[in-house]
């Protein structure tokens, strides 16, 4: 008779276990409706009958087992979306390092294979390679200034679409994800965001400022440029960009708008804690116009790098202080630009006992926030001075 019950309690609990293996994406449907049948079973006997024990230890056994394969499939599908994650990386990756690097290696391996001939005792062949990698970057440089004026709009959106899908890269790299929780397709609406918008738009802004408000090369001009462009233009791109996110995520225009209007004072004080100091070059006559995006860019890039740096660190120092303290993980993203997403997320993560406490803190005054703004002017006239003595400028 015992045998026979645990052979009943076996043959109950064999259709779970091929439903699960056989449909994983049902496997918790089919979970919840095998324990429902098997408690209404239990729920009949007797609790003092033998089938009711063994049907009882025969669940734990099964729950522990379908929990088992659970995991395990949870498991193997984040391994398998790391790796799609590494295989798209790696691919980018190659692409954009194979046009820069691919002509010196090959120059390399013809050294190596045919040496140098003739040629001075002091030369080795690996001086000669060390050379050729240290021009890699001028040499980028130089093309790069050459293909502009020839599709200026195009290439400037390119580089906008690169510096904004790395950026947020490197932000989420920075926050903690790993390649089976980065979110590519964030990345990747980032960056299309700036090929649309911050490229083209750009480029059209500084030819308006170089035309409009340069007032002959006044020293004074650089302060009217950079006050207009983290003013006026500012909300105008920060709502632009955070538009573009929002429809390429699919996402209601009603909570676009919402989110622009939440997120443009928040930009701004941002924006001011950087870039007073960093557009001090960029609108000098120290950068070649058709090289000032690059470089905006390239700062751009770094800015996220260095928010990104120190809102981890700000988590890592809450931990420390309280280990037992409550870090959310914010995984949705807020569609917004690469550092207003960076001051949302620590602001979400850390909550507001602590938001108060940090270095990085956004102030909360117009006073506080725009001291960078004034500061800048005594820095601009200095550096008009040095742009005199090297000869950029010519006085009138």
């Amino acid at each position: 008779m015992k045998k026979l019950i645990l052979g009943l309690v076996a043959l109950g609990g064999a259709p779970l276990s091929n439903a699960f293996v056989a449909s994983p994406t049902a496997s918790l449907t089919s979970s919840k409706s095998h324990v429902r049948d098997r408690l209404s079973h239990r729920a009949m006997l007797p609790k003092k009958s033998p089938l009711y024990v063994s049907s009882v230890e025969t669940g734990k056994e099964g729950d522990d087992i379908n929990n088992e394969l659970f995991q395990q499939q949870r498991t193997d599908r984040i391994n398998a979306v790391a790796a799609l994650n590494g295989i798209v990386v790696g691919t980018v990756a190659l692409s954009a390092l194979f046009p820069l690097l691919s002509e010196k290696i090959v120059a390399i391996m013809a050294l190596y294979e045919y040496g140098l001939g003739p040629h001075p005792p002091d030369l080795t062949q690996a001086a000669v390679s060390f050379d050729l990698l240290a021009r890699i970057p001028m040499d980028a440089l130089r093309t790069y200034q050459e293909a502009v004026p020839t599709n200026p709009v195009f290439f400037k959106a390119c580089t906008s679409g690169v510096a904004y899908a790395l950026g947020d890269f490197l932000s989420q790299i920075y926050q903690g994800r790993s390649l089976a929780t980065i979110d590519l397709p964030r990345s990747a609406r980032s960056g299309a965001a700036g090929f649309i918008a911050h490229g083209p738009l750009c480029h059209y802004w500084l030819l308006t400022m170089e035309t409009y408000l340069d007032f002959d090369g006044a020293w004074w001009a650089t302060g009217i440029k950079v006050t207009a462009d983290l003013t006026v233009w500012a909300i105008f791109l920060n709502a632009a960009y955070s538009t573009i996110i929002g429809l390429l995520a699919l996402r209601p225009p009603g909570e676009v708008l919402r989110d622009v209007k939440a997120t443009s004072w928040l930009a701004l004080r941002s924006a001011w804690r950087f870039w007073p100091f960093v557009h001090t070059v960029s609108f000098s006559h120290a950068v070649p116009l058709d090289l000032k995006l690059l470089w905006v860019d390239v700062m751009e890039v770094v800015w996220v790098t260095i928010l990104s740096k120190v809102a981890n660190e700000d988590k890592n120092a809450k931990l420390k202080e309280d280990p037992d303290a409550e870090v959310l993980s914010v995984v949705e993203s807020h569609n917004v630009r690469p550092e207003v997403e960076i001051e949302l997320t620590r602001q979400e993560e850390l909550g507001p006992k602590f938001g108060g406490q940090l270095a990085f803190e956004l102030p909360k005054k117009v006073l506080e926030a725009c001291w960078p703004l004034l500061v800048m002017w005594p820095v601009l006239y200095v550096g008009y001075q040095v742009e005199m003595a090297l000869g950029l400028v010519q006085t009138h």
